[in-house]
């Protein structure tokens, strides 16, 4: 084994893109520099003081109860201990239970973390995109945005109780096809069966994932992979209808040219190497190319027939071009398909199958297909000069759902939409000036942040507007005095923005503002993975 762990884990990552069983994983965890860095990430936790069924939390933790772990773990005498559960309340008033591990449980999970991230991350599907460093609830919509074009039929993927309902014995069989490491699939089987610990009652837990654990994601989707190596061959069979071959032809030679980009970043560890650009400069001549040439010599042909997968999590759409009675066929064939080969129930009550031209709720966002009309030039074998036609886009339109905006002001307490009521945050009012407009401009923020891939982006400014009362209010109130007044007196160092005035420790005055929508402009194009502006899903 190397010396250095972190050589080991790409080492382990390569060997895994290359289809190698991976072994050895249980004797990585004997080093310590893995631990350092384990305890590096869950350090800025917010949940890092929360204790499991024990007073243990990170507070005090120290390098010699991480030698403890590792050498409990070498003598094989490491066991997990249960789960503290609780209940929190979920946006439809019901609620729903949430795990907490004790701190050391937590280290534990997040080694164990680090190590199948490296082995099962090169492997994992391009159409999944929850619980992934480079991915997002963004990139899932980027991609049903920039890729679902000209489909007709929606079936909006729901797995009852997914996360409760894990099939253990499933599970390891699914990690024994790549990891060939008795003692760390007993470690993980261990992880799996600890129990949960509800008012001081021990339960047995027989299927499901650790709940709250930090290694609960990944396993996760390790199960689903399945599902999405399923849904891809799919695909292809599903797939009718003649295509381009010089299309054909080019999108290959832009795919291995990547390919050789991205491989040779990784051998240079991501540093400029020669003949780079050229690469890329020859990619782009091949993708305005590529848009002059149709990929479908004949889109309208009664045989023709298309379908598109994503996956957030176990939330899933798959996209159809074709007729509904093909979308009820993949409907069950996705049913037989989960319970035969993974243990799982498709809800036929939530599991709906709805054309493109309704909106479909996904990640918070709704999407449509929109038949937008342009002007496109197109070269008869009989005409001499190209002449313009128009032609439907069938592109897909991200949209936010308005009843979203509507819970988003009424949680926050704004005010409503509706009537435009305005309310003020009477639990903000001991807080300062300075501390109230830095909390509506977060919110503000996240949820522009979050919605920034919308069309009609445009239709939060309402709620900003909202906002800003309810802001004005809440400090007319602190103060004692009328919204106008105040409202008056923050206009006068910024036109028509309201700004507070706060003197710097060196007695010079700093401006800050309340945060306007036009000042969070909307993003333009799409999201693509590795993107730096990837984004998790807020609490809106």
């Amino acid at each position: 084994m190397a010396t250095d762990p972190f050589h080991q884990l790409d080492v382990i990552r390569k060997a895994s893109h290359n289809g190698k069983f991976i072994t050895d994983c249980y004797r990585l965890m004997y080093k310590k520099e893995l631990w350092m860095n384990a305890y590096a990430k869950l350090y800025p936790n917010p949940g890092k003081l929360t204790q499991g069924i024990s007073d243990d939390t990170i507070d005090g933790f120290s390098l010699q109860k991480i030698e403890g772990i590792i050498e409990q773990l070498k003598a094989g005498t490491f066991r997990f201990a249960p789960v503290r559960r609780v209940y929190i309340p979920k946006s439809n008033g019901k609620k729903r239970p949430l795990g907490i591990p004790s701190f050391k449980d937590k280290l534990v999970q997040e080694v164990m973390r680090m190590i199948l991230e490296n082995v099962y991350e090169p492997t994992f599907s391009e159409n999944s995109h929850g619980f992934r460093g480079e991915r997002s609830c963004h990139t899932a919509l980027s991609q049903i945005k920039s890729t679902w074009k000209g489909l007709t039929w929606c079936i909006e993927g729901d797995i009852k109780g997914f996360f409760d309902h894990i099939d253990h014995k499933v599970l390891i069989k699914l990690i024994s096809k790549k990891i060939n490491d008795h003692r760390f699939l007993l470690l993980v089987h261990n992880a799996l069966t600890s129990g949960v610990m509800e008012n001081w009652m021990y339960r047995k837990t027989y299927s499901g994932t650790p709940q709250g654990g930090i290694i609960s994601p990944i396993l996760a989707n390790i199960y689903l992979h399945e599902f999405d190596l399923f849904m891809e061959k799919q695909l292809k069979e599903f797939d009718k209808g003649a295509r381009n071959g010089e299309y054909r032809k080019i999108r290959s030679k832009i795919s291995t040219l990547s390919q050789k980009i991205k491989r040779l970043d990784q051998r240079n560890d991501h540093m400029q190497w020669k003949g780079r650009g050229e690469l890329i400069l020859e990619i782009q001549k091949l993708k305005a190319k590529q848009v002059k040439v149709t990929s479908i010599i004949d889109p309208r042909g009664r045989n023709y027939q298309r379908m598109k997968y994503v996956r957030y999590a176990d939330d899933f759409v798959i996209g159809i071009a074709g007729s509904k009675q093909s979308a009820v066929n993949m409907k069950n064939t996705i049913k037989r398909f989960l319970k035969d080969e993974l243990n799982l129930d498709l809800s036929d009550e939530k599991t709906l199958i709805t054309h493109l031209e309704k909106p479909i709720p996904f990640l918070g966002y709704q999407f449509r297909s929109w038949d937008e009309i342009k002007i496109k030039k197109v070269t008869y074998k009989n005409q001499k000069h190209p002449l313009k036609k128009r032609i439907l886009s069938g592109v897909i339109k991200l949209e936010i759902p308005e009843k979203k905006i509507k819970e988003f002001a009424t949680k926050n307490r704004y005010g409503n939409l509706d009537s435009f009521k305005i309310i003020h945050r009477a639990k903000l009012i001991n807080n300062s000036e300075l501390e109230i407009l830095y909390i509506y401009n977060a919110e503000l923020r996240g949820i522009a942040n979050y919605y920034k891939l919308a069309n009609n982006y445009h239709h939060l400014d309402r709620l900003f507007y909202l906002a800003e009362s309810s802001f004005v209010k809440t400090i007319a109130n602190k103060r004692r005095s009328t919204s106008m007044k105040v409202a008056t007196s923050m206009r006068t160092h910024k036109q028509a923005s309201l700004c507070l005035i706060m003197k710097g420790k060196h007695g010079n005055e700093k401006l800050h503002q309340f945060v306007k929508l036009k000042d969070l402009p909307k993003h333009k194009g799409s999201i693509k993975a590795d993107s730096p502006d990837i984004d998790v899903l807020i609490n809106a």
